[in-house]
């Protein structure tokens, strides 16, 4: 986790952990692949989905452990989230 000058965690930082906890929890109890966008996320992460969306953007292929695709374009991108395969 990065941090800021004070020792604090930055908010991003903070909802990208978050983010990427919650899929990799996600892909585990489903045992595949989920299918997710920012309106679907947002209740659980308690953040806009707008900003869900720009995230899953930010963390395709910069993953550890998670594999993402576009599976839908439409007025939001669905992304398929799968375990990486080892």
């Amino acid at each position: 986790m990065s941090t800021n000058s004070l020792g604090r965690s930055s908010p991003r930082s903070y909802q990208v952990e978050q983010l990427t906890e919650y899929l990799h929890q996600e892909t585990e109890r489903s045992g595949g692949d989920v299918y997710v966008n920012g309106d679907r996320l947002a209740p659980a992460l308690d953040l806009p989905p707008g900003k869900i969306d720009r995230l899953l953007r930010e963390l395709s292929g910069s993953t550890p452990g998670l594999s993402f695709s576009i599976a839908a374009r439409s007025p939001r991108t669905v992304w398929r989230v799968s375990r990486r395969r080892s």
